[in-house]
């Protein structure tokens, strides 16, 4: 499967509507967010709901647990702090209690996952360096990947073995080696605090061990027109003012510009959040998150190694067919229904009486070793008298990640086909791709790809 590791999206929905659509348009099956959902940004609410939508593992950032009246405010600067106070008051019970209930860690198969770094993932403390990169390393024995957020910046650290010292990479497109164990961080969906005005994110492959690194632009118009709406003073914002880009240290850590047009003035009629001196009560804050990492890795260890686990692939999964079940495909959203889930099923229901283009895209396949010619058959069934044009085609892939296109096999007949493909040398996996032109609903069944004999 392919996972998009998203983090800091801050409260920034054009950003992450990017990020989403990017990911689906590479293939990705799952989406983790690393956490720090709200803050900053002026759409803390839109933001989380659409999170929840969407995700298949939340973790609980700093700014998250401030919103959730779980961390002390004290420790924000003045930018943070009022931002934070925005989304306690944007945010309702329910939202507030669904990130009370958010993990500090997850783990998915050789992959753990955190805000910030691991031997304390309640003090939310950077993980910049070597040495911090060295020191989550030995907290997380067995585990080949760790993915963080919190620091904003993309950034890898690679290490060859236990007793080896950690290198830092730089952060670009990387096949994990066998053995290795790496440390990514893959930089802030909404908040950037890099030279580039982009929303950037990772996708990996666990098929193929490969992350790659993922820069997305956006328009910043929609983000800007929400501050205004909403009460934030753009200015504040040092990413969207070129001249501002020079000073951003300072913009971040001084107090905000004409705070008096902020509903938490001195003569706003909003409450004021309640502040916790007391450093018992930062004891106990600290103590129930630590019990709450602990039984949460606990209940991890026992679930199944995959983020989501409502598709129960093994029951209708034939352990003869190289290709993964439908359901596992990158599907179009909002015109594909799983009508039966035994036979691995899929119906296409074009939307308006225009011709409609859709396309479906398998996961990435291991080529057998040994194998030079592969079979793909399959069957397509029309609800309606028409002809439908549509075409299926593979991809391979190489260990270098170079990509070729087998011949593309065009159809204009309903029903059973099947083809061979050869397979080019250096090939080690491949991807096929269905391309449709429907004017009426139309199933496809079966997608079936083995080893051919002859």
């Amino acid at each position: 499967m392919r996972i998009a590791f998203i983090a800091d999206v801050h409260a920034n929905l054009p950003a992450l509507e990017a990020v989403i659509s990017d990911a689906r348009e590479h293939g990705a099956t799952h989406l983790l967010c690393l956490g720090d959902v709200v803050g900053y940004g002026p759409q803390p609410a839109e933001t989380l709901a659409r999170i929840r939508k969407v995700a298949s593992g939340v973790l609980l950032g700093n700014h998250d647990a401030a919103a959730a009246e779980l961390l002390d405010l004290q420790f924000f600067n003045p930018f943070a702090k009022e931002t934070a106070e925005r989304a306690i008051l944007a945010l309702d019970d329910e939202a507030k209690d669904y990130l009370r209930s958010l993990p500090s860690m997850l783990e998915v198969k050789n992959i753990a996952c955190a805000h910030s770094c691991f031997d304390a993932p309640e003090t939310y403390r950077y993980l910049e360096t070597k040495e911090d990169a060295e020191r989550s390393l030995k907290a997380m024995p067995g585990f080949t990947l760790l993915v963080v957020g919190h620091t904003h910046i993309p950034c890898l650290f690679e290490q060859e073995s236990a007793d080896a010292p950690v290198r830092k990479l730089p952060p670009e497109n990387l096949q994990l080696r066998p053995g290795h164990r790496y440390v990514v961080n893959p930089g802030s969906v909404g908040f950037p605090r890099t030279d580039t005005l982009t929303a950037d994110y990772i996708i990996y492959d666990t098929l193929m061990r490969r992350i790659t690194f993922r820069s997305v632009v956006y328009d910043l118009t929609p983000y800007r027109l929400a501050l205004v709406r909403n009460g934030y003073n753009p200015l504040n914002y040092w990413f969207l003012s070129p001249s501002a880009r020079k000073r951003q240290t300072e913009l971040a850590l001084r107090n905000p510009v004409q705070p008096t047009r902020s509903p938490l003035a001195e003569n706003s009629p909003f409450r004021p959040v309640k502040k916790h001196h007391s450093t018992k009560i930062t004891f106990w804050v600290c103590a129930v998150l630590f019990l709450a990492m602990f039984f949460t890795s606990i209940f991890l260890q026992t679930r199944t190694e995959s983020v989501v686990t409502n598709t129960p692939a093994e029951t209708y999964y034939n352990p003869t067919n190289l290709l993964a079940p439908l359901q596992q495909w990158t599907l179009p959203e909002g015109v594909l229904a799983v009508t039966d889930a035994s036979t691995n099923q899929v119906e296409l229901q074009p939307n308006g009486s225009e011709p409609r283009h859709l396309t479906l895209l398998s996961p990435m396949t291991p080529v057998p070793e040994n194998c030079a010619r592969l079979r793909f058959s399959f069957k397509t069934f029309a609800t309606a008298q028409s002809k439908e044009n549509f075409s299926v085609c593979a991809e391979f892939i190489d260990s270098n990640g170079n990509r070729r296109r087998d011949r593309q096999h065009t159809y204009k007949r309903i029903g059973p086909q099947s083809f061979g493909i050869k397979i080019p040398k250096g090939a080690e996996a491949l991807q096929i791709q269905f391309n449709f032109e429907v004017k009426h609903p139309l199933k496809l069944q079966n997608p079936e790809l083995e080893v051919s004999e002859k």
